[in-house]
């Protein structure tokens, strides 16, 4: 701001100057007298401006009253800058066109400085009292502008992982549209992938299932006709491999179909349903020699689907008596919000909890029975029905708790 008003104000220097000089008669009128043009007392700036007309010998030919003396500021073409008395002022000199007169006009600075300060107040107190509008109109009109984007967003946390339904279209600026469109077209692909590979993998299965069963019948068959103790147990141990893989692609299937929601949800008795569980685990539990501790009350009401629910419980009750310490106590319990299952295991038993619903996982415990795939079907089924899966291993027990997102009353 300070450089533009010394601009304007040299610029209207050189144009006094030069009107000045162009009225000067050219037949040397002026010459051999000193006149001074007295103060009219019309304006306070008066002071603040003067000029004098001199020879170019420096004699005063005509000068405005109050005007500096020669001796304290001389005559120096162009613009100059001289601090007088603690004041500083302004100089222009100029020679007229035929070299015989000069001029020189000052300003003092203290009346440049009242005008910067009028200007800044001017244009600055006006964007200081509008600054807080303007922010407040640009932050509505770009919160405006991204509410739908803010709606996007939030659908996307909420959505989902196997949730390809499309994004409705409506009521949208053009450009959230357009990323709605290609939001929606991406879940398409990814749906028709997942469902190719889940169908691939269903197909596989069932491919499998007959001529694994015919495998498995052959072998029995050639067990009972074995003639000697090395070729039953030849054959015994290739029945084994045999029933494994027949467990290995029941559990495909059956991971194949949990992820897929239910069709059907009603109210369900929770505890009946794992109190069933439990019951048809109790044998292979006694030949194990493990105490089963049940605490469970009556009734437990959820909305989920009973079949679901029955293969969850079922996968955690039998890796609990699975990996159970011998001769040792599993806990089946309510503890008033969630189901609770613990069982105590040995200290080589290396268990990740954060790797535990990986497929095919089993940490070190390959010398169990399974396929990996258990905990696996139960992350399925738990998210399908809507439920809080905790894994846990502390002080040597492994605890698994089933929850749900909404408790009862919400």
């Amino acid at each position: 701001m300070s450089h533009e008003v010394d601009e304007l104000f040299d610029a209207e220097m050189v144009q006094q100057a030069k009107t000045l000089l162009a009225l000067l008669p050219q037949n040397n009128e002026y010459a051999d007298r000193d006149i001074t043009i007295s103060r009219i007392n019309a304006h306070s700036y008066e002071d603040k401006l003067s000029y004098r007309i001199e020879t170019t010998s420096g004699e005063s030919l005509l000068q405005t009253e109050g005007s500096l003396d020669p001796s304290v500021i001389t005559f120096n073409e162009g613009f100059a800058v001289k601090m007088i008395n603690n004041e500083l002022w302004h100089s222009f000199g100029l020679y007229s066109a035929a070299g015989d007169y000069r001029i020189l006009l000052l300003q003092q600075d203290e009346f440049r400085s009242e005008i910067r300060n009028d200007l800044t107040v001017d244009t600055v107190i006006p964007i200081i009292t509008l600054l807080p509008l303007m922010l407040w109109l640009g932050w509505w009109t770009i919160n405006r502008n991204f509410a739908s984007f803010r709606r996007l967003a939030g659908a996307l946390r909420r959505k989902r992982s196997d949730d390809y339904r499309p994004f409705s279209e409506s009521n949208d600026t053009e450009e959230v549209a357009l990323v709605k469109t290609a939001l929606n077209h991406y879940l398409h692909r990814i749906e028709q992938t997942f469902l190719r590979e889940k169908q691939f993998s269903a197909d596989a299965a069932h491919e499998l299932r007959t001529p694994l069963a015919s495998l498995k019948a052959q072998l029995q068959n050639q067990i009972v006709k074995a003639t000697t103790d090395q070729q039953k147990s030849e054959l015994q141990s290739l029945l084994e491999s045999t029933e494994r893989l027949v467990s290995l692609v029941e559990s495909l299937l059956l991971l194949s179909k949990t992820e897929l929601p239910p069709e059907q949800w009603r109210q369900v008795n929770a505890a009946a349903v794992i109190r069933q569980v439990i019951s048809d685990y109790y044998p292979k539990a006694e030949v194990l020699q493990l105490s089963l501790e049940v605490n469970l009350p009556d009734t437990v009401d959820w909305r989920s689907e009973e079949s679901y629910l029955a293969v969850l419980f079922s996968n955690l009750v039998d890796n609990a008596i699975k990996y159970a310490r011998p001769a040792s106590t599993v806990d089946i319990a309510f503890d008033g919000s969630a189901f609770v299952i613990r069982n105590s295991v040995e200290a080589t038993h290396h268990i990740d909890v954060q790797r535990l619903t990986e497929r095919f996982y089993r940490g070190g415990q390959l010398r169990e029975r399974g396929s990996g795939l258990g905990l696996s079907i139960v992350s399925n089924l738990a998210r399908q029905l809507g439920l809080i899966l905790t894994f846990e291993h502390q002080d040597g027990d492994f605890i698994v708790k089933v929850d749900r997102h909404h408790k009862e009353g919400e």
